[in-house]
């Protein structure tokens, strides 16, 4: 089976801090690479971590494969954008479900069980993902939570404003 690796447990497996870093850790170690992926998913990775040159020694030693080439797939890409558009799917998310969609005989690894719950593979559910149980929806949920508690706080404060 290959493994189609998003953002998620890359930065999780990077970074110590993170709540999912022992399942990431864990996780990669025991299905062992090579691991597909795509630049868009890398360089999150590498933003939201600050480590770049990890990432990029793990591209150089093939532990990371570029199995995905956006110019190639921008008319399935789009169609994923806008079909998921209410639900903010974003560029790496769309670009990793394009590639679930190309390979057979694969798994995703995401910690954005939420996200990939609701996106479908070629029309049908995902059947087959890689993913912490206690999930917390991963990044963009987390972004969510805290963009969401920003709007609450302001409108609060919004109402009490005569």
């Amino acid at each position: 089976m290959k493994n189609i690796l998003d953002a998620g447990p890359l930065i999780a497996a990077l970074n110590r801090r993170d709540v999912h870093h022992q399942w990431a850790r864990e996780t990669l170690k025991r299905l062992g690479p090579p691991f597909f992926s795509c630049a868009e998913a890398i360089t999150e990775a590498a933003a939201m971590t600050g480590q770049p040159a990890a990432i990029v020694e793990m591209v150089r030693a093939e532990e990371i494969i570029l199995a995905f080439y956006l110019s190639a797939q921008s008319d399935a890409v789009l169609a994923l954008l806008k079909k998921y558009g209410d639900q903010e799917m974003d560029l790496a998310d769309a670009c990793i479900v394009r590639m679930s969609e190309l390979m057979r005989d694969c798994q995703v690894i995401t910690l954005d069980r939420d996200d990939f719950a609701a996106y479908r593979r070629n029309g049908r559910l995902y059947s087959s993902d890689c993913s912490p149980r206690a999930s917390s929806g991963g990044i963009r949920a987390a972004l969510k939570r805290s963009t969401l508690m920003t709007r609450l706080a302001s409108k609060r404060v919004a109402r009490r404003e005569p």
